[in-house]
């Protein structure tokens, strides 16, 4: 599908304009800008819209506006870890996001967002230079929301829901839901029911396999223990009801779309908070902690044709992900960070997987000392917390009023040596028989100055350890920047 002609002149207006005007502030004006905003329902940590929204008078009611351009330009060079052959990819992004908020009624509110994406991708290999645009519109969140129920501190929300913790590292997602929340002095509780009911992009046909007839009941407790400092709980309950075929069936391979069944409880719990000194020291500080336990039934074998099995295995893991960020009283606002995660590896046979998965919903983001989130586990690798051990050292420095500047350094190693690593965007695999994974630094760049405009680059290089092949020991790179427009 082609591009509007209009479309990438629009934006490139859009985005001189608004980087005008910004330029254009008082010397106080940026500071003001670089305040944190309120947070609105919906908006995630990182989404900035305007204080005064574009507000518009439907049939009497004020409809408040905005929305968001995101574009990003990531270049991943040497990929399979063999610098004798080019396998170098480009993936250019652009997502721009439509809002519409109003509230009928004091205690009800609704939000509808639509989501455009475009994206392009370049991807070097054997049979030469490939090329790939896609086109697709999306359904964001769209909800209905009813507070102060019985005039007390429930409320209840219906639609396409935004379900976000604010480091990622249990969900972050969209999902069709019945959620349920309270909030009393220091106690919140956030609780729903999910299931997803219609396909989300154009993209797809329906609803995708891995979707399809999944269920899941989600929770957090949260306790305000002292001054900034918080205990939460968490719970996720997935059932996977999907049709299943019978065993004995015989089928191609290509139409087992979904090959197992995940009926799965995690459960866990967080620690977190921050110290302040008067001198201006101050100690942030995070502890998770999580269980899994469920089971997982396997229908057919991958790649060629099979029989339709059914053998059923336990899946048991556990994770932790801890560390601590110091942020000192100098000049350019310097932070340290130190931290540490593991996900438990182990036995993965037809009757166990020991090995710890993440929820599925995870984005695994958060803030070290910066303005913006990044990946916890590093820019380039992504991978996901499963038979894995990260260990974490970083510094930053804030060298204007709201920009950064951050240094990552990341070691990855599997307690249990395996072919397998999960999440991972390598296009090699470990051979299994080291847990030497390697080695990955990052440099990150945020710049927020600006109210409506931001700009942010990542450069990373992952180092591969003795866990790959002699031949695949190459150093992979990626570049990724970004630009943002808010409004």
């Amino acid at each position: 599908m082609s591009r509007p002609p209009c479309l990438t002149t629009a934006l490139a207006a859009a985005l001189l304009g608004a980087f005008g005007a910004a330029c254009a502030q008082a010397p106080g004006a940026a500071a003001q800008a670089a305040s944190a905003p309120v947070l609105r329902e919906g908006q995630r940590i990182d989404d900035r819209r305007p204080d005064k929204p574009l507000t518009v008078d439907v049939f009497g009611r004020p409809v408040q506006l905005t929305g968001s351009w995101e574009y990003s330009d990531e270049r991943r060079r040497n990929f399979d870890l063999d610098a004798s052959r080019n396998r170098d990819r480009r993936v250019r992004d652009h997502e721009v996001k439509l809002e519409a908020r109003t509230k009928p009624g004091p205690n009800t509110e609704v939000f509808v967002q639509a989501v455009g994406l475009q994206a392009t991708r370049r991807t070097e290999s054997t049979s030469g230079v490939q090329r790939q645009r896609t086109k697709s519109l999306e359904r964001g969140q769209t909800w209905v929301k009813f507070d102060q129920l019985g005039g007390g501190p429930w409320s209840v929300q219906l639609g396409r829901v935004a379900l976000i913790d604010r480091r990622a590292w249990w969900w972050d997602d969209d999902l069709d839901a019945m959620r349920v929340q309270f909030e009393h002095k220091d106690w919140r509780l956030d609780t729903g029911l999910s299931k997803q009911l219609g396909r989300v992009s154009s993209a797809e046909d329906g609803i995708t396999p891995e979707s399809k007839g999944v269920q899941r009941w989600f929770g957090q407790g949260t306790w305000k223990f002292a001054s900034r400092q918080n205990l939460d709980v968490f719970w996720l309950l997935a059932k996977d009801r999907s049709g299943r075929l019978s065993p004995g069936t015989t089928v191609a391979a290509d139409d087992v779309t979904d090959p197992s069944d995940l009926n799965a409880r995690w459960l866990g719990a967080r620690v977190s908070g921050e110290w302040r000194r008067p001198s201006g020291y101050r100690l942030a500080y995070w502890a998770d902690a999580a269980m899994l336990r469920g089971r997982e039934t396997d229908f057919a074998e991958p790649a060629t044709d099979a029989v339709v099995g059914g053998r059923t295995r336990r899946v048991r893991g556990q994770a932790l992900d801890i560390g601590a960020t110091a942020h000192l009283p100098y000049p350019m606002r310097p932070s340290v960070t130190l931290g540490y995660a593991r996900g438990s590896g182990g036995e993965r046979s037809a009757r166990l997987d020991a090995n710890f998965r993440q929820t599925g919903l995870q984005e695994n983001k958060a803030r070290l000392g910066g303005v913006k989130r990044w990946r916890m586990y590093g820019e380039l690798l992504q991978p996901e917390l499963s038979n894995l051990a990260v260990t974490k050292l970083g510094g930053g420095l804030r060298f204007l009023d709201n920009s950064s500047v951050e240094v990552v350094v990341y070691g990855y190693r599997q307690p249990v040596p395996s072919v397998v690593l999960a999440g991972s965007r390598l296009g090699s695999s470990p051979l299994g028989h080291s847990g030497d994974i390697g080695r990955e630094i990052d440099l990150l760049i945020a710049l927020r100055e600006w109210k409506h405009l931001e700009f942010t680059l990542s450069l990373a290089r992952f180092m591969p350890g003795s866990a790959f092949a002699d031949n695949r020991r190459d150093p992979a790179y990626s570049v990724e920047l970004g630009a943002a427009l808010n409004f």
